[in-house]
């Protein structure tokens, strides 16, 4: 039953983006293992999914494999969609994410989700790396990678002569959009769309009105279907909150300025407390940004309701704030219990890695 507070959407109806925090010091496989026990409750609290960014070269994040991590997750989970939030198509060949998502998809049929995006604003250095496109080849790109999927699905005859591997029923592509431009794409292809307001929240109306405005019916979805992402925190009470999110504002702030070849104990050495000023100014600013949500649980539950609102939102994908995995759980919870009164409590028995349906 929901909740006096409920915001009108289900536990079902909101899924999460995790970006595997990790911190200078913490092993890569610690941070998985956080990540992966976040999954586990963000599948246990009935959460919809549970998507993977991709992002390079930005310390503290652990996400640059999105594809890989969904199959590492989805083995560990029972229920809950895994994905892409998303895969940023100007950095691959679209065939590639086709045959990776293909992959997944068939091992673990009706839980796989594959979100596309442009460009991230890498460093010159992480850029020239990856050797991607610029953001104008995108439609192109999504264009060919929604072909490769359809004319996989089997008894469609191939795209041309290349023959998608593991070929069967798609998972579901959605455009993820920073801008109206990428809304328009989503729209014009019938696609479903996630709005990214906890980064982009000056561009969400626009983004929000280009997609309604826009949309044909003449791709997979028959109607607009829309997601918007905000960052979160929620506690038991504000004040509890608010000191998580500044300890959240402090650490990423010190990684992003750190210089490129500090070592590991000068790291954990810059990250030691207080705030200082500015820290502190960008923690206020960020507190009174629309895209984050920060309080009590009948505080988060209540603005996630008029973000609802404001958004005509199909589904809210949450951004936990937070280095800590057991914080991150902990946010999820909270928010769980204010948007129902009945929490999933039942065992989850981990699932063979590879399904057999």
């Amino acid at each position: 039953m929901l909740s006096p507070v409920s915001p009108g959407l289900p536990v079902s109806a909101h899924s999460v983006l995790d970006t595997v925090p990790q911190l200078p010091g913490q092993s890569a496989a610690a941070a998985l293992r956080e990540t992966a026990e976040v999954a586990q409750a963000a599948d246990d609290l009935g959460f919809r999914r549970f998507w993977l960014g991709e992002q390079h070269g930005v310390r503290g994040v652990g996400s640059a494999a999105p594809a890989v991590l969904a199959a590492v997750l989805a083995a560990r989970t029972d229920r809950i969609r895994l994905g892409a939030g998303g895969v940023l198509l100007t950095n691959h060949q679209p065939l590639v994410i086709a045959e990776q998502f293909a992959a997944l998809a068939a091992a673990y049929p009706s839980r796989i989700d594959l979100g596309v995006g442009q460009q991230f604003n890498h460093a010159p250095s992480t850029a020239a790396a990856l050797g991607g496109s610029a953001r104008d080849t995108f439609p192109q790109r999504l264009d060919e990678l929604c072909g490769f999927l359809r004319d996989g699905m089997p008894g469609r005859a191939p795209v041309g002569e290349v023959r998608l591997s593991l070929a069967g029923l798609p998972p579901p592509v959605l455009v993820v959009a920073d801008h109206p431009g990428a809304a328009s794409i989503a729209a014009m292809r019938g696609l479903p769309v996630v709005v990214q307001h906890h980064t982009a929240t000056a561009m969400t109306s626009a983004a929000v009105a280009a997609y309604r405005d826009q949309f044909e019916a003449s791709g997979p979805t028959v109607k607009p279907y829309l997601a918007v992402t905000v960052g979160v925190v929620a506690a038991d009470t504000e004040a509890e909150a608010i000191v998580r999110f500044a300890e959240y504002v402090r650490v990423k702030s010190r990684l992003r300025v750190a210089p490129p070849r500090a070592t590991t104990a000068e790291l954990m050495a810059l990250l030691d407390p207080p705030l200082t000023g500015r820290e502190r100014g960008r923690a206020e600013r960020l507190l009174d940004d629309p895209g984050h949500i920060v309080g009590s649980r009948t505080s988060v539950v209540s603005a996630l309701g008029e973000l609802v609102a404001e958004t005509t939102a199909d589904e809210v994908m949450l951004v936990p704030l937070a280095f800590d995995g057991l914080v991150r759980s902990s946010i999820l919870r909270t928010i769980a219990a204010g948007l129902t009164r009945t929490i999933r409590t039942v065992p989850r028995h981990a699932p063979p890695l590879i399904a057999t349906a």
